[in-house]
């Protein structure tokens, strides 16, 4: 259950959660890292770490105090696509947080000497994604995948786009796409509504304007990409990905349950091959990335260098599987089962939903509420899964990222590995 308020130009999702004692809110806007120039990659991540560093009524310890003091926590996030900020609170705190997040997206002080300060903390931020060889080998991944593009590019920016980050250039972006017909804000628990429409009416000042979020499709990725990079590890990371589908389309969630058979559980078919049977690697996943015009398929696994190529025929092996033979039945009935759990675990806790359908209606202008979701996923067949599978796994537009202390033959031999399992 959930309603949809037009409050001064911006849409509130208010979803109630009874005989609960605390709630989740965020503000969540329609803007996020691709959207930028390539001269400040990674302003919308900045100016997320600067809206935590004072606003109008409230100084950087007290926007922390105010709700973490009264028992709640504080948080926010910048994809390629959203940026967020959200609480989740005792619910008799609703007002103070809800002030408190307003003023921070509205009224940011961005001093000067605050950023400068700021821009050190981001780039040790840089730093240590640098330095773990999980995060950096998806980076290398992305970059395969949507070469030249803006989706391949980091969220966080780089090294010298931060450093030439200037408070203008913060504040251009946040006047151009901090607008209420951006905004989305959701909330979840037990609070009367008209309550909160009200206090948003009194903060939402009227503002009608559209801001240009024009992109530019990803060209097709085409051929085989493999990149390697040598660090000086004990354990060595494989990726591989493929372009898959957007968020968009109707095989969304198709694809979501191919990951769910593959690799998103300990009951999976990789989990079980790479790791029970053949005792390969500890952890081994998989992962969808689903944007507006275009997607992807991951999967990650870390172990030693001495097992790359092995592994890499094995997750092959249970590619060409699921592309050649229907999944049976009963393991595809597990895996609509165990997506369905997910959802309906997450929906039944205020900041679950929250985050749920401010997604949805960001992205689909809609909410997807779980009958809808259900329907949709005890409709799809084990012949839809197989073809889905062949659309998405054409090992000739493959790309592969390695990080360890790896040999310069590597590729070499990745690629004879492809050209055998083909």
């Amino acid at each position: 259950m959930h309603d949809i308020v037009n409050v001064n130009g911006l849409k509130f999702i208010f979803s109630p959660l009874d005989n609960i004692e605390t709630a989740s809110l965020g503000v969540f806007l329609r803007i996020g890292s691709r959207f930028e120039k390539k001269r400040v990659k990674g302003v919308a991540h900045f100016l997320e770490h600067m809206l935590f560093k004072g606003s109008r009524k409230y100084s950087h310890l007290q926007i922390k105090r105010e709700i973490e003091g009264r028992g709640g926590s504080l948080n926010a996030f910048t994809s390629q696509e959203i940026t967020g900020y959200y609480a989740h609170f005792l619910k008799k705190n609703l007002a103070a947080t809800l002030d408190i997040l307003l003023d921070m997206v509205s009224c940011p002080l961005l001093r000067n000497e605050d950023i400068d300060k700021e821009r050190k903390v981001i780039l040790e931020e840089i730093k240590m994604y640098n330095d773990f060889p999980s995060s950096r080998a998806t980076v290398l991944l992305d970059r395969l995948l949507w070469e030249n593009h803006p989706l391949g590019q980091e969220v966080i920016g780089c090294k010298d786009t931060v450093k030439g980050i200037k408070r203008p250039d913060l504040n251009d972006f946040r006047n151009n796409y901090y607008i209420p017909s951006n905004m989305v804000i959701s909330f979840s628990g037990a609070f009367p509504k008209k309550r909160i429409v009200a206090l948003l009416r009194n903060k939402i000042k009227k503002d009608f304007r559209n801001s240009s979020l024009k992109t530019e499709a990803p060209p097709l990725c085409e051929n085989i990409h493999i990149q390697c990079e040598k660090k000086d590890l004990e354990q060595s990371h494989l990726c591989l990905g493929f372009r898959s589908v957007s968020y968009m389309s109707k095989e969304r969630i198709a694809a979501q349950l191919i990951s769910v058979i593959l690799g998103a559980n300990m009951s999976s078919r990789l989990f079980e091959e790479l790791r029970e049977k053949r005792s390969l690697c500890y952890d081994i996943s998989t992962e969808t990335r689903k944007y507006k015009d275009s997607g992807a398929f991951l999967v990650h696994t870390g172990l030693d260098k001495s097992k790359i190529i092995i592994a890499f025929r094995t997750i092959l092996r249970e590619l060409n599987k699921i592309k050649e033979k229907e999944i049976p039945d009963k393991e595809l009935s597990r895996a609509k089962d165990y997506y369905l759990g997910q959802i309906a675990m997450s929906l039944e806790r205020p900041q679950g939903r929250m985050f749920i359908y401010a997604e949805n209606y960001l992205i689909l202008n809609r909410i997807c509420d779980f009958s809808n979701i259900k329907k949709e996923v005890e409709s799809i067949s084990p012949s839809q899964i197989k073809k889905l599978a062949n659309e998405i796994f054409k090992f000739e537009n493959i790309c592969i990222s390695c990080v360890g202390n790896v040999d310069d033959g590597l590729k070499k031999r990745i690629r004879q590995a492809l050209d055998k399992s083909a």
